[in-house]
């Protein structure tokens, strides 16, 4: 038994292939699995999820409804918890984390992590609304604070909180992956039907407000005046795809950018 790693539960939301899931997974494959181990806790809606690579590493993966059915959520995360025991729930849902972290605590988990990696959405007023009315509840439940820089740990819990008792936790980027490779470049060029004689500018992100695609596109523009063969390369989804497009249409870009979408 005392040969066990230690198992943290993960809770991950709805998995959509995005920026915070690529995180955790680059901490996740470089950690020693023979002392730590996550159950990925996600919700039943989510849409990609690296299920094979998760298994191969040792982790499991659990399926729980969304938190909007709040009395399903309850049920299904308080049976998980109860059933395997957690002495540590780590919650990488910002400021949503008060609904899994609420149970973590009647379940009597005595670690309970909130992590949040965003702030304020502006001309999201939706989300704004929302955002700004669970913030002041994001303090009762954690017993430690996490955040990828000072400021985003303040947005969430407050300067007091973060000068106390914030952990800062940069993200994790496997360097490796974006090495050189002549061969993938000119496989990856055939494939998508640009040029060796281009001049190509990647941006990789989910396409929200966040990742000010609309700026890149902008840019863009001037850059072809003096680099007319120059290509845009966009890799990702997200609910400002539509803009976007409707952006390089306006102005004239639209032969001059690829649109990718999410990839392995």
């Amino acid at each position: 038994m005392g040969n066990e790693p230690m198992t943290i539960a993960m809770i991950m939301g709805k998995m959509m292939g995005g920026g915070v899931e690529s995180v955790i997974m680059n901490y996740y494959k470089h950690i020693d699995h023979s002392k730590v181990q996550f159950d990925f806790i996600i919700d039943k809606d989510s849409t990609i999820v690296p299920e094979k690579e998760i298994a191969e590493l040792g982790g499991y993966i659990y399926q729980v409804a969304p938190y909007q059915q709040l009395r399903e959520y309850d049920r299904d995360l308080t049976t998980l918890f109860k059933t395997n025991n957690y002495k540590i729930v780590h919650s990488q849902i910002n400021t949503l984390s008060i609904f899994p972290l609420r149970i973590a605590k009647k379940c009597g988990i005595p670690i309970r992590i909130a992590h949040n990696h965003s702030t304020g959405a502006p001309k999201e007023w939706r989300k704004n609304w929302i955002k700004d009315a669970l913030r002041p509840l994001s303090t009762i439940y954690p017993t430690h604070y996490m955040s990828p820089t000072f400021d985003t740990g303040k947005w969430l819990f407050g300067k007091k909180k973060s000068e106390q008792n914030l952990i800062v936790l940069k993200d994790a980027i496997d360097i490796k992956k974006f090495e050189y490779n002549t061969a993938q470049r000119i496989s990856m060029r055939k494939k998508l039907g640009i040029s060796s004689e281009n001049f190509v500018i990647g941006n990789i992100g989910r396409m929200v407000w966040q990742k000010n695609q609309k700026y890149v596109l902008t840019l863009f523009n001037k850059i072809i005046q003096r680099i007319p063969e120059a290509k845009l390369l966009i890799v990702g989804e997200g609910p400002l795809k539509t803009d976007l497009l409707n952006l390089a249409k306006n102005l004239d870009l639209a032969n001059k950018i690829v649109f990718v979408p999410y990839v392995e």
